[in-house]
């Protein structure tokens, strides 16, 4: 049996069922969760959660944000949660997310400190990636998808990167500071939904949830949608029913939550 072994071996996990229960909870919760969540959700008590996301952070399983949450880390599962490798599971399901809501659907990333379209979906009439693409690398601050990503950011370096590619005013409804970026993103974490109206493009607005987030600004992966802004306000609480529902559909894909089974054979 190897030292990493959870099932006997190692001296940091006498119950490894606990900390299986947990990690089980952390692959689920893209959002991250904090020790009093995962108390509430196993029947864990606190204290021994607390003892036992030591060990988790310590082996570098999930690893815990400014916020006080913890997130799970899809490193644990080794090269097949790449985007690209899974892109044939992707696919289907911003694909069905376009058909479903008439919309354009991007996954989006910060790769290089730039904003990234991974995968994406179009559809008649709906807004498409061609109409972004004139400084979008630039433009996490004006989009749904690169709100959410700045948002999983730790703050102090979410405030570097804002001060080294500036706040491109692509419309007279961009954000033009900081601190108005940083009052809508902490509004939109009470929901998870990120949304900005016409702040790209005077004609559009988008909606995002974050799917992944890790300790590296890459890890992190957004799903947005883009629609008319003129669009029924009830049709677009709609859309976004439909985006929560398509992310729930994602993170079993880019981060799923293994068994006790397949966890043990990953160890190993």
């Amino acid at each position: 049996m190897s030292a990493s072994d959870p099932t006997g071996a190692s001296p940091g996990l006498r119950s490894p069922d606990r900390v299986l229960r947990l990690i089980e909870h952390l692959s689920r919760s893209p959002q991250g969760l904090t020790a009093k969540q995962l108390a509430r959700r196993t029947g864990i008590p606190v204290k021994t959660v607390y003892h036992h996301l030591k060990t988790i952070i310590d082996r570098r399983w999930a690893w815990r944000g400014e916020d006080g949450r913890h997130y799970f880390l899809p490193d644990v599962l080794g090269p097949v949660t790449d985007v690209t490798v899974r892109l044939d599971q992707v696919q289907p399901v911003l694909e069905r997310l376009a058909a479903n809501t008439g919309c354009g659907v991007f996954l989006t990333s910060l790769r290089d400190e730039r904003l990234t379209v991974v995968a994406y979906s179009e559809i008649a009439g709906a807004p498409r990636l061609d109409d972004f693409a004139e400084g979008l690398p630039e433009a996490a601050h004006a989009t749904a998808g690169g709100q959410a990503l700045l948002a999983a950011m730790p703050s102090s370096h979410r405030h570097r990167y804002l001060k080294a590619s500036g706040l491109r005013p692509f419309t007279g409804q961009t954000v033009r500071s900081e601190d108005e970026l940083d009052d809508e993103l902490r509004l939109a974490a009470e929901t998870g939904v990120y949304t900005e109206y016409g702040q790209c493009r005077s004609d559009v607005t988008c909606s995002a949830v974050i799917v992944r987030a890790g300790p590296r600004t890459s890890d992190n992966l957004a799903l947005a949608i883009a629609m008319r802004i003129d669009l029924p306000k009830d049709t677009r609480r709609g859309v976004d029913r439909l985006l929560l529902l398509a992310v729930a559909d994602l993170v079993p894909i880019l981060g799923p939550a293994l068994t006790p089974e397949e966890m043990s054979r990953t160890w190993d």
